[in-house]
């Protein structure tokens, strides 16, 4: 007999109800596991308490209102509450701050992968605009792969005259390292 079979048929055993063979396995089991003789115990207290509680008598039509009770609580919970209510699982507040997380997202997505000029920039646009000019990285000067149109020409022309108005002689501030 194993623990399973045993504890299947403790209730059995307290209320005298086992074969007499049943019973001789039962007993057997009980000298070989002294902690089942204290679970059977505690069995046969729990139940002599039970057999002491006194009994509850209640009115004729109790079945019936409980069961009426039961069916008014069960319709009252099959209709949604307002605040229940979800848009793909979550609440309106939710749903409309997941909207714009996503409008946000693509938005920004869209700014980085696209960039402001709207063409296609070239692999040297990239190194011109990135780089920092310094004495063994000089910068880059002029590294345009598209044809400039009027308005390039108007602006390249207007910055040509202000730099040689406000072109200044640095020459015997600076100092050079090999100098």
């Amino acid at each position: 007999m194993n623990r399973y079979q045993f504890e299947d048929l403790i209730s059995e055993y307290i209320e005298n109800e086992l074969s007499l063979s049943k019973r001789k396995e039962f007993e057997t089991y009980l000298e070989e596991n002294p902690d089942a003789r204290g679970l059977v115990e505690s069995i046969r207290t729990n139940m002599a308490q039970m057999k002491t509680i006194p009994k509850v008598i209640v009115s004729p039509d109790f079945n019936d209102r409980l069961l009426a009770r039961i069916q008014s609580d069960h319709n009252r919970l099959d209709i949604p509450i307002t605040s229940q209510r979800t848009i793909f699982g979550f609440t309106p507040v939710y749903a409309s701050l997941m909207t714009g997380l996503v409008i946000a997202f693509v938005f920004v997505s869209m700014q980085l992968v696209s960039p402001a000029d709207g063409g296609t920039p070239s692999q040297t646009q990239f190194y011109a605009e990135d780089s920092v000019p310094s004495l063994s990285n000089p910068p880059l000067q002029n590294v345009k792969n598209r044809t400039p149109d009027l308005a390039d020409a108007d602006a390249d022309s207007s910055l040509e005259n202000n730099k040689i108005k406000s072109k200044k002689d640095f020459s015997k501030q600076m100092h050079f390292v090999n100098d």
